[in-house]
């Protein structure tokens, strides 16, 4: 009899649940998953006909809160901005406390689950964390501290933990490698597309449409992949593309690496995280790295133009999902 296990995974953009499903497919062999998430997350899992929890339904897309704080592929930090993500977290967290008995569940799972953290509930001794970043920025005022002070706290409320990041050296993490997103990656060749990899949110959505138009009247073979352009598996484009423009993103940057492909990479201005990611690739032939909100597409093109002149020498990244999945199997065991 399998074990009855909950899944949650955050629904900020598409590096999450790409990741948390390849790593589910390790476990099912001995895992009834339930998935718990929301918004293009919730599609992307349907789209495979896995089941979830009647609660997701009724849960907000994190993902698209927060393009209440990001505008013009800028964090701007607004209050009432911060006020309705906060707002949508609550309201997440109110549902998953009324709804979701972790009780029924032989083992958590939880992807940066935050608004499990916020609900009041907590996980058994056989709980899961995966996380690519052990806090939420620099400590370096009040605020922040207190915050990344809350987010220590919840995290190590898991009994397994395990760092998947690309730059993150927090203490107290199982730290093995990254976990690859979807089912596999095909072999990769050079072919004539320009891939726009826009991620699972709508940062970039106002630079690709002028991005498109400007490359397409350059002669270039475009392809517009992510957002609202929702591939179930756009693997086989990326491994496929002469090259691409996407944005600073886990997964995607993740795929980039393993499939060893040229890349001008597009951070949103003022977001840590992806200033963080966006580093590992600087100053490495075959890749640029430009700030979404000051980049043009002019600039753009001369970028794309440096790096199909290079042979790429991505960051070193180590699918360590299997791994991660023998790991979870021992607290199985035990």
């Amino acid at each position: 009899m399998k074990l009855k296990v909950l899944y949650v995974t955050s629904s900020v953009g598409l590096g999450h649940v790409t990741r948390d499903y390849r790593l589910s497919r390790l476990l099912s062999g001995w895992a009834d998953i339930t998935w718990l998430t929301a918004g293009r997350a919730l599609e992307y899992l349907r789209a495979r006909g896995e089941r979830f929890h009647d609660a997701s339904q009724r849960l907000r897309c994190i993902g698209t809160s927060l393009m209440h704080v990001i505008k013009g592929c800028r964090v701007t930090y607004s209050p009432l901005g911060l006020l309705r993500v906060y707002s949508d977290l609550r309201h997440n967290a109110d549902v998953i406390r009324s709804e979701v008995d972790l009780g029924d569940y032989d083992i958590v799972i939880g992807d940066e689950p935050w608004e499990l953290m916020m609900s009041g509930l907590r996980p058994s001794r056989r709980s899961v964390l995966i996380t690519d970043i052990t806090s939420l920025g620099s400590s370096d005022n009040f605020i922040m501290r207190r915050v990344n002070s809350w987010v220590d706290y919840h995290f190590r409320s898991f009994t397994l933990r395990f760092n998947v990041g690309l730059w993150d050296r927090g203490d107290g993490y199982l730290r093995y490698g990254q976990i690859f997103t979807h089912d596999r990656y095909p072999d990769p060749s050079d072919g004539d597309s320009i891939v726009v990899n826009l991620g699972g949110t709508d940062a970039g959505v106002g630079l690709a449409g002028t991005l498109y138009s400007y490359l397409d009247g350059k002669g270039l073979n475009v392809k517009v992949i992510g957002s609202a352009q929702l591939v179930p598996d756009p693997t086989e484009l990326i491994a496929r593309a002469k090259a691409l423009v996407t944005l600073a993103g886990y997964g995607s940057l993740v795929e980039v690496a393993a499939l060893r492909k040229r890349a001008v990479i597009l951070k949103i201005g003022n977001h840590f995280e992806h200033e963080e990611n966006a580093k590992v690739f600087e100053g490495r032939p075959g890749y640029r790295v430009l700030r979404c909100d000051r980049a043009d597409p002019g600039q753009i093109y001369r970028a794309l133009l440096q790096v199909l002149g290079e042979e790429p020498r991505p960051p070193q990244v180590v699918d360590a999902t299997q791994r991660i999945a023998e790991d979870i199997g021992k607290i199985v065991d035990g």
